[in-house]
């Protein structure tokens, strides 16, 4: 059987319980009356000693075998998905685990709950080379997805406040508003020039808004410095401590 298929396995087998993912707190809910909320998840996990930050980044700005399908680069598979508005990882220390702490902040439309099932389909090799370099992470042949994602729930930390633009707004949304849009002006950029046949230009414009959207493609920044550059060691000189 394959990571995939564990994966999937895993996923049909437990879904949408906030208790079941050890979740101890709900995530804030940003949304002002629409049909679409945004949700967040910020979490901790201490650093292994020998955690290697260049092996991290490459991880990051290489292809995702699993999640997106072959050929897709993590902003590319991430923005397959259709959910995520934001992703953050960073590292600080901490007196919590006595050294290095890694920190994961993400915004997504949909549930917390469901967010956790869905991330198990990065299956079991992508998500160890980011919590694979934490301690405790679940490790060797027994290990699945869904022991990996069940550990990243469990370092979940509370958000004291947060902020998203347009939260009563899915992604779907606005990837179709930017869609309409360009048609939109294409249409009256046409009929502006004057030399197309008015009836077959609405003809075609409406047709083309009959089509589906096309996903806005999304990015993502890579720090492959990170190993050779400051992080967080000269911040008390800066605020006059």
């Amino acid at each position: 059987m394959t990571h995939e298929d564990r994966s999937q396995m895993d996923l049909s087998q437990h879904r949408t319980s906030a208790s079941g993912w050890g979740l101890r707190y709900p995530g804030l809910v940003m949304g002002k009356g629409g049909k679409n909320e945004v949700k967040e998840f910020t979490g901790m996990w201490g650093l292994k000693s020998d955690a290697d930050l260049v092996a991290f980044t490459d991880t990051l700005s290489r292809e995702v075998p699993v999640w997106g399908g072959p050929g897709k680069t993590f902003s590319e598979a991430t923005t397959m998905l259709g959910l995520i508005r934001t992703a953050r990882w960073f590292v600080a220390r901490t007196q919590d685990f006595d050294g290095y702490t890694l920190f994961f902040i993400s915004q997504f439309d949909g549930t917390l709950e469901k967010y956790f099932d869905d991330f198990v389909l990065n299956g079991k090799e992508n998500l160890t080379k980011i919590w694979g370099h934490c301690v405790g992470c679940p490790t060797g042949p027994d290990a699945t997805a869904r022991d990996i994602v069940d550990y990243i729930a469990r370092g979940q930390i509370k958000t004291l406040a947060c902020y998203d633009v347009a939260p009563s707004l899915s992604l779907g949304q606005i990837y179709k508003a930017a869609d309409w849009y360009e048609k939109t002006q294409k249409f009256q950029r046409a009929v502006a020039k004057g030399d197309v046949d008015l009836e077959d230009a609405v003809n075609a414009f409406f047709g083309e808004l009959a089509e589906s959207y096309k996903q806005v493609p999304s990015a993502a920044m890579i720090d492959t410095d990170v190993a050779r550059q400051w992080q967080y060691e000269d911040v008390a000189e800066h605020i006059g401590k």
